[in-house]
């Protein structure tokens, strides 16, 4: 017989130690999941997955649930990863993480709490499945390199090596704390939001760095960019041409951690918009997420 699901709020059903301990980590689970993998309904799978096999295991032979639950599930979203693969290979336009908004649910509060940014996300599934699985195991789950490496099947060596790679990739994306890397994304919203309002092209292109770079992801079921739009002036132009074109609504949210918007129109979300600030503190990487498929939740 499957497992049962684990729901949100546990029924009383007793004292159920697997339930109990799987209850209490799956916020965490699932937001590493979504690490690797970038796919909301991936991430679930994956987490239903482990949770049907933590119910068969002894837990008289675990001697640290979170630890042992982190290695299952990341080894199971490196595998989803993996087979991603076909269906990245065949997706039209840039493909990007889907946009998890703050909605103020317990199930993806770890992920919001952490204050990483789908700019992270981003990059994460920009690298090798085995960096980007390193990476959560040991930066946002601290697993031991001796576990990362079983994981991996490597040495505890090369697994150090993927994390420091992938950390390079990452760059200054996570240095300060969750407040100030939301400050410093507020901070460049905001003044993008009152460029853009003014049609102002010269304080647009001001905000960006020369080698700035806006990703569209429509999947080829919205209007979007099919390859990457380069450079402030042509950046400038997408920005203006897209607010032009829709009567939208547009909020202030949190998306992935960290401040983001989103377009709406007729009550319908039409269009995330998130960015990547540098270290020299001017917008290098804007992303469009526009695929209804990855906007109804």
């Amino acid at each position: 017989m499957e497992a049962d699901r684990p729901p949100a709020a546990a029924p009383d059903r007793g004292h159920d130690p697997r339930l109990e301990a799987f209850t209490e980590h799956r916020p965490t689970l699932l937001a590493a999941a979504f690490h690797i993998t970038g796919s909301r309904a991936d991430a679930e799978d994956v987490v239903q997955d482990a949770w049907e096999k933590w119910a068969r295991v002894d837990l008289g032979e675990i001697d640290a649930p979170r630890a042992f639950l982190s290695v299952m599930v990341s080894r199971l979203a490196l595998n989803a990863v993996r087979a991603q693969r076909r269906r990245r290979e065949t997706y039209v336009g840039p493909w990007l993480p889907d946009p998890i908004v703050d909605d103020g649910s317990p199930e993806w509060a770890v992920l919001q709490a952490e204050g990483l940014g789908h700019a992270l996300d981003i990059v994460l599934t920009a690298l090798t499945p085995e960096q980007a699985t390193a990476y959560v195991l040991r930066k946002v789950l601290d697993v031991a390199y001796a576990d990362i490496a079983a994981v991996l099947e490597c040495t505890p060596a090369a697994a150090r090596q993927l994390v420091s790679r992938a950390q390079r990739a990452i760059g200054t994306l996570v240095d300060g704390t969750p407040a100030e890397r939301r400050a410093r994304d507020e901070r460049a919203l905001a003044a993008l939001a009152a460029a853009v309002s003014t049609e102002d092209v010269d304080q647009i292109v001001a905000l960006l760095d020369p080698a700035s770079t806006l990703y569209s992801d429509g999947g080829g079921r919205a209007k979007a960019a099919l390859r990457p739009v380069l450079g402030p002036e042509r950046i400038a132009r997408f920005l203006l041409g897209t607010v032009q074109r829709e009567d939208s609504r547009f909020e202030v949210v949190v998306i992935n951690g960290r401040p983001g918007v989103l377009a709406v129109v007729d009550g319908v979300v039409t269009t995330t918009l998130t960015l990547r600030v540098n270290d020299a503190g001017v917008i290098d990487r804007l992303y469009f997420v526009r695929n209804p498929e990855k906007l109804p939740a």
